[in-house]
């Protein structure tokens, strides 16, 4: 149920240095022979993205540091607290707990290094969880994934980005997650803009 390439394209959207050259050589393998599965709107746009030549320093400036284009999905929707006394009771840090509570529902835990909404982490675990009829796992995509990806999309645009290929490869992986539940498509998932997100009550396991 499309495991191996939501997993392999949780890792080409981690920082270059962070994978061994031979590792990130059989993630891009594994992700272009299983998108070649899911015919061409799937694996074009991987090929367009696995032919660009972004290196580490590219990725740093692009999402690391002072992102242009950050990869925590909370971060490009919600405002910022306005102080540190109000971090704890924001929106985007109730977005959060509401992905740890996604989490610990399937017997996992948030790897520790990233925050909870970090994009990598978050496709990483749309593939360990993969094939699950499970709501939680609809709700997951629908109302904490799809709406928080338009601004992600939109930056990369405007920077011209090869990553936006790879997104295209996600929302496709997520489009067939929908179809595959009877749940709708993508255009249903209305993006958000920022200060407007709303809480949903997770139920967890």
């Amino acid at each position: 149920m499309n495991e191996n390439l939501y997993r392999a394209i949780a890792e080409l959207w981690c920082n270059p240095c962070d994978l061994e050259a031979e590792a990130r050589m059989r993630a891009a393998e594994t992700a272009l022979a299983e998108a070649r599965v899911l015919g061409p709107e799937c694996s074009e746009p991987l090929q367009l993205f696995l032919s660009s030549t972004a290196s580490e320093e590219e990725y740093i400036d692009l999402f690391e540091l002072d992102p242009k284009c950050s990869l925590y999905l909370g971060s490009n929707v919600f405002a910022e607290p306005e102080s540190c006394a109000k971090a704890g009771v924001c929106d985007r840090n109730g977005y959060m707990l509401e992905w740890v509570g996604i989490y610990q529902h399937f017997g996992l835990m948030p790897n520790g290094r990233d925050l909870p909404d970090y994009l990598p982490q978050v496709v990483d675990f749309l593939g360990m969880s993969a094939g699950s009829d499970d709501p939680i796992r609809l709700k997951a995509i629908k109302e904490y994934t799809l709406p928080y990806l338009p601004p992600i999309r939109t930056k990369l645009q405007e920077l011209q980005s090869p990553y936006v290929h790879l997104l295209d490869v996600l929302e496709r992986l997520l489009q067939q997650d929908l179809e595959r539940l009877g749940a709708g498509s993508l255009m249903e998932n209305l993006p958000l803009t920022e200060g407007e997100g709303e809480m949903v009550e997770t139920s967890r396991g």
